[in-house]
């Protein structure tokens, strides 16, 4: 009786696990969970990839083209805006800036969160011009007559580093001499390969070098002199730039070279009137 009791109840027994086993395949939340899962895992590698990318650029960049009705607006439009062409140079020139003046990242970089590139519609006095009245937002003023150019984009990509380069400077405060601070981005553009290094060559007349050179009122001479003391006095650059962060003095170039600027300045006129 035991024996044949156990023997119908097995069928029995074996059907409710099995029915209980289809159950929980078809109602069970595990897939569902599964999925949302994988979506959470999806979603946040987007919004990862995202933040990534925005903190890589490490500033805003806002594209204006006042001149959108002109001849000059619309190539604008065509050959920087449509594209986001001018929005890559910005970035790019900036990383070379940032990497001349603050690859040691023991020390506080300049705040920028927004840059503005704004091609104008009114002739400016120079190609570019920048707007440093706000201490973390820059306003990038392009010449529409750059875009007649011939070469038009080498040109764009000078002005932009220029730009740029004006961006990233300190400027002691707004007390630093202009034609140094001139000098420093005209400099950048020589280290960048853009503009080009002064060739010491026979014939011509040696300018007219102020008393410390870095003084003069000819921002090129300037430029090609800080050239020099970079090139012989290696990080020059980057410590004159932090040194202005703090103020400006008439020493502060003295303390960035480590020496009497001077020194330098007759260094460099002995090599220049040498070579004539």
């Amino acid at each position: 009786m035991e024996e044949h009791d156990q023997h119908l109840l097995q069928p029995l027994l074996s059907v409710s696990s099995t029915t209980t086993a289809a159950d929980n395949v078809k109602f069970s939340p595990t897939n569902a969970s599964i999925i949302s899962r994988l979506l959470s895992v999806f979603f946040i590698g987007i919004i990862s990839i995202w933040a990534n990318h925005e903190a890589s650029k490490g500033f805003d960049v806002i594209v204006v083209n006042d001149s959108e009705d002109s001849l000059a607006g619309k190539r604008f439009e065509l050959l920087y805006i449509s594209n986001d062409k001018a929005t890559r140079i910005l970035l790019n020139a900036s990383a070379f800036v940032e990497n001349i003046l603050y690859s040691d990242t023991n020390h506080t970089k300049k705040q920028v969160r927004r840059v503005t590139l704004r091609q104008t519609n009114k002739n400016l006095s120079q190609i570019v011009t920048v707007d440093t009245s706000k201490t973390d937002e820059f306003v990038i003023n392009l010449r529409p007559s750059i875009m007649g150019y011939a070469h038009v984009n080498s040109a764009v990509i000078s002005a932009l580093q220029c730009g740029l380069a004006r961006v990233w400077i300190w400027d002691g405060d707004s007390r630093a001499p202009a034609p140094l601070i001139d000098g420093l981005v005209e400099c950048i553009t020589i280290l960048a390969g853009i503009s080009q290094r002064k060739d010491f060559v026979d014939g011509g007349e040696l300018p007219e070098f102020s008393h410390l050179c870095w003084d003069d009122k000819d921002p090129s001479l300037v430029a090609h002199f800080l050239d020099y003391c970079e090139e012989h006095n290696t990080g020059f650059i980057q410590r004159l730039n932090r040194a202005m962060r703090e103020g400006w003095d008439n020493g502060t170039v003295n303390n960035a070279l480590g020496m009497d600027a001077k020194y330098y300045c007759d260094s460099y006129k002995n090599l220049y009137d040498s070579s004539l």
